[in-house]
């Protein structure tokens, strides 16, 4: 009897703590390292997400591939993910680092918190001085929503390449992104034709973890996995995107 493989998955994963996720600073192209809890943090959750005991949400023969954030703390947070596996199931997971997943880029807004851009803006006279949000007005000399959406729709057209030939050939296929708070968020909003330019109402805290899939094992039918996100329990607390 043929056996049916899962319907393909993508797993976000945000890094793990930063000193500025901590206080809530934005955080773009500032190549800011784990906290050493972050390190304990993201070493927990990859006992707890990959591997193959009954509690795992990952196989690792079915993870086939990691696309990565360029960025030191998304590229930290993969290692520790894997940390526990032996090489020899190491080996058989696709490497990526892609640019498309790198963070909204802040711009003037880099290490900035919240009511310090809404008292900027205001003093400028911009719009959004006490109701900004990123979404809506973007940040100066950053992103608008326009320019994120374009490369997270490339970014998703990937996966999905990888995801249709998995349900052509009846293959098990699970993929990784790891990146940060509001790129995943945005992946998550358009994984699901959801526009970016008001806010999706999603939330991903700092080493949170979150899936993707599709209904019906169809690759047109898109949809966003309420059973299978989790946060791996904190003991320090902090602010969060």
């Amino acid at each position: 009897m043929t056996v049916t493989a899962r319907t393909p998955r993508l797993i976000i994963v945000r890094h793990g703590q930063t000193e500025w996720s901590k206080s809530g600073q934005y955080t773009s192209y500032t190549d800011l390292p784990l906290t050493d809890y972050g390190v304990h943090q993201m070493r927990a959750t990859g006992r707890m997400l990959v591997g193959y005991g009954v509690t795992n949400l990952v196989k690792p023969a079915e993870l086939k591939v990691i696309i990565s954030s360029p960025r030191k703390r998304a590229l930290q947070t993969r290692d520790l993910l894997l940390e526990a596996l032996p090489v020899s199931q190491k080996m058989g997971i696709r490497m990526e680092v892609d640019e498309d997943v790198r963070e909204w880029e802040y711009g003037n807004y880099e290490g900035m918190l919240t009511e310090d851009i809404k008292a900027e803006r205001k003093k400028k006279g911009l719009k959004g001085q006490d109701d900004w949000t990123i979404w809506e007005f973007g940040c100066e000399n950053g992103e608008t929503a326009d320019n994120v959406t374009e490369r997270v729709d490339r970014l998703i057209a990937k996966i999905r390449r990888y995801h249709k030939k998995a349900l052509d050939n009846n293959e098990f296929c699970d993929i990784m992104v790891i990146g940060h708070g509001h790129i995943l968020r945005c992946l998550a909003a358009r994984w699901v034709g959801k526009s970016i330019n008001t806010n999706p109402q999603f939330m991903l805290d700092a080493g949170g973890v979150g899936v993707l899939s599709y209904q019906h094992h169809n690759i047109d039918e898109p949809a966003i996995y309420l059973t299978g996100a989790f946060l791996v329990p904190v003991e320090e607390e902090g602010e969060s995107l």
